[in-house]
C-alpha cells in the first residue's frame, strides 16, 4: 500500500485468538489499529480533486507559496479600518486583488462591514455565536450544540450581512478548544467543507491541507487533547502550522499569543519574515498568519510591521496572498508556480452584489444589557442567539 504519511508504527493487532489478555488491552490496542487504518492513507485511491492524503510534500514540484491572512472574532469600526488598510489596492503577481478569511462571531459583529468586506472578495467563515468563556466548555460541547453555535453564526452571516450561505465554507473552534468527533459530525451536518482548528508543531517541515477521508493524521496538539478518530470523507483539515516566537523560546498556533511581543515595527516584521520563511523555504505548504484585531491595537506598531510583511512578501512572483477557500480550491487542481498566474483558483474574485440597508437594531441581551446590532435588513424582533438565529 502507497502512502503520504511517513514513519507509520507498525503494530501487532489481536487476533481473535489471543484474546487471553485483559479486556481493557485489547480495546487500547484495537483503537490505535483502527486510527493507523485510517491514517495509512492509500493515494492510489485517494486522488484529487476530492481526496487528499496528509503530506509534508507539495502537490505538484515547485508549487506556488501560498499565504492565509486570517482573523478571529467580530467585524467592528476599529478593526474594518485596520482590514481595509492591509487590503488598500495590494494585488497577487495575476493583478487580482489579495483576500482574506475572516472567522466570524456573532457577539458585537457589525454586519453591514461585514457585507462590504464580503463583496470585496475576502471569505466569510464561522466561528460561533456566542464565544464563550471558560475556553474549555468548547472541548466539553456535543454535536448540537456545536450545531446551535456554528451553524448559528453561519446563519446569521446569511440573514443580516445579506451573504450567500453557501459561500460560508470554513470553521475555526474558538480558543482552539474541540471536542473532536463531535464538532467534526456538526461540521459534516452543517455542511461546511473545511476545518482550521488543529494546531501542527511540525513546523520543520509543515503539512499541507488534506482531506479526513482516512481520519485525522496529523499530530494532536489540542489544548485538551480532543482530536479526532473517525473518518469524514471529503472533509478538508487546514492545519494551522505553529510560529516561534522572536527569541525562539515558545511555539504558538495563534500569531499574538506568541511572547515576548514585538516591540516596534521591525521586530513584528521580522517575526512574521523569519517564519514565513520556514515555509517558503521548505516545502512551501500554505503559510498561515493566524490573529484577533486586538493585536493591532494593544501594539500599533503591530500594523506597520505587518502591512511591510504583505508587501515584502508581494514583491515574490511566486506568493500568493489568497482565502483559505481558494487555497483548497488550488490543492484540488494544483499547479507549479510558473503557472499559477492562470491559476482558476486565484483568479480576480467574482462577486454578485447584493443589497445593504444599514439599520440599527436595539435589544436586551438574556442578561438585560443593551445590545445593539448593525444589519443589512429590517430588524428582528428579538436579539439573533444561540438556537434562535433568526431572532423571532
Amino acid at each position: 500500500m502507497s502512502s503520504d504519511v511517513n514513519d507509520q508504527v507498525a503494530v501487532d493487532c489481536p487476533s481473535h485468538q489471543r484474546y487471553n489478555r485483559t479486556m481493557l488491552r485489547q480495546l487500547i490496542l484495537l483503537s490505535v489499529c483502527l486510527h493507523l487504518a485510517w491514517s495509512l492513507c492509500d493515494s492510489t485511491n485517494c486522488k484529487l480533486p476530492n481526496c487528499k492524503c496528509m503530506s509534508q510534500t507539495g502537490p505538484v514540484s515547485s508549487p506556488p507559496q501560498l499565504v492565509f491572512l486570517t482573523f478571529d472574532g467580530a467585524i467592528t469600526s476599529t478593526n474594518y479600518y485596520n482590514f481595509t488598510y492591509i487590503l488598500g489596492s495590494r494585488v497577487n503577481p495575476n493583478k487580482c486583488p489579495i483576500t482574506m478569511t475572516f472567522f466570524t462571531t456573532h457577539k458585537s459583529n457589525d454586519y453591514t462591514y461585514t457585507h462590504d468586506l464580503y463583496y470585496r472578495g475576502n471569505e466569510m467563515a464561522a466561528k460561533s455565536v456566542t464565544d464563550k468563556t471558560p475556553s474549555n466548555l468548547w472541548s466539553n460541547m456535543t454535536t448540537a450544540e456545536s450545531f446551535d453555535e456554528i451553524g448559528g453564526v453561519r446563519d446569521m452571516i446569511n440573514i443580516y450581512a445579506n451573504i450567500p450561505k453557501s459561500s460560508v465554507k470554513g470553521y475555526r473552534a474558538p480558543y482552539i478548544e474541540t471536542n473532536g468527533d463531535s464538532t467534526m459530525a456538526a461540521l459534516k451536518s452543517i455542511g461546511l467543507t473545511y476545518d482550521a482548528s488543529y494546531v501542527s508543531k511540525m513546523d520543520n517541515s509543515p503539512i499541507w491541507p488534506y482531506t479526513m477521508d482516512y481520519g485525522f493524521t496529523q499530530d494532536c496538539q489540542s489544548p485538551s487533547n480532543n482530536c479526532p478518530t473517525a473518518s469524514y470523507p471529503g472533509l478538508w483539515n487546514v492545519p494551522m502550522v505553529v510560529m516561534t516566537s522572536m527569541d525562539g523560546s515558545m511555539k504558538c498556533g495563534m500569531a499574538d499569543a506568541c511572547t515576548p511581543e514585538p516591540k516596534d515595527a521591525s521586530s513584528a516584521f521580522n517575526f512574521l519574515k523569519s517564519n514565513f520563511l520556514n515555509s517558503y523555504n521548505t516545502n512551501r505548504a500554505p503559510f498561515g498568519i493566524y490573529l484577533h484585531s486586538a493585536w493591532f491595537q494593544s501594539s500599533p506598531w503591530n500594523l506597520e510591521g505587518y502591512t511591510q510583511f504583505v508587501d515584502y512578501v508581494l514583491q515574490l512572483q511566486d506568493v500568493y496572498i489568497v482565502s483559505v477557500s481558494q487555497g483548497i480550491e488550488y490543492m484540488k487542481n494544483p499547479v507549479p508556480a510558473s503557472q499559477a498566474v492562470n491559476s482558476t483558483a486565484f483568479s480576480c474574485p467574482k462577486v454578485s452584489p447584493s443589497s445593504c440597508s444599514p439599520r440599527k437594531c436595539y435589544y436586551n441581551d438574556d442578561d438585560g444589557n443593551d445590545v445593539v446590532m448593525s444589519s443589512c435588513v429590517v430588524c428582528p424582533n428579538n436579539y439573533p442567539w444561540v438556537g434562535n438565529p433568526q431572532g423571532n
